[in-house]
């Protein structure tokens, strides 16, 4: 399976609507990103403006994650609300579900760690 044919069954199965969020939170660290090294090479550089594009990267990740997180359990209270009604449910369809509701939080996650990471380096090259 290629990394494209994953991240589409991927974008399916952890929420259309969820998942397309985080991918827009990807574009846009990747934006700062680029807008960052754009100013950050420029003479006259604006430790302002970088200091405030730097923290809008953390911002997107740490956000990002904290929407899975809060997605995920709307998803729990609503799958519990549904095991509560039907009363007799496989075990192997629960951990089916489970499964599909960490897709979400591990790309939120990692999205997390990569702006982190991103924010660090980035604080590093401003105080020089």
């Amino acid at each position: 399976m290629s990394i494209a044919e994953l991240l589409k069954q991927h974008f399916f199965e952890g929420g259309p609507f969820f998942m397309l969020l985080h991918y827009i939170m990807w574009i846009l660290v990747i934006l700062y990103v680029v807008k960052f090294l754009r100013n950050y090479r420029l003479e006259n550089k604006d430790s302002k403006k970088l200091s405030k594009y730097n923290s809008t990267i953390l911002f997107i990740g740490g956000f990002g994650l904290l929407l899975a997180i809060f997605f995920q359990h709307v998803g729990f209270y609503g799958a519990l609300s549904a095991i509560e009604q039907a009363q007799d449910i496989s075990p192997k369809l629960i951990m089916g579900g489970l499964r599909i509701s960490f897709i979400a939080p591990l790309y939120a996650f990692f999205l997390f760690l990569v702006s982190f990471f991103i924010w660090f380096v980035f604080r590093n090259k401003i105080r020089a």
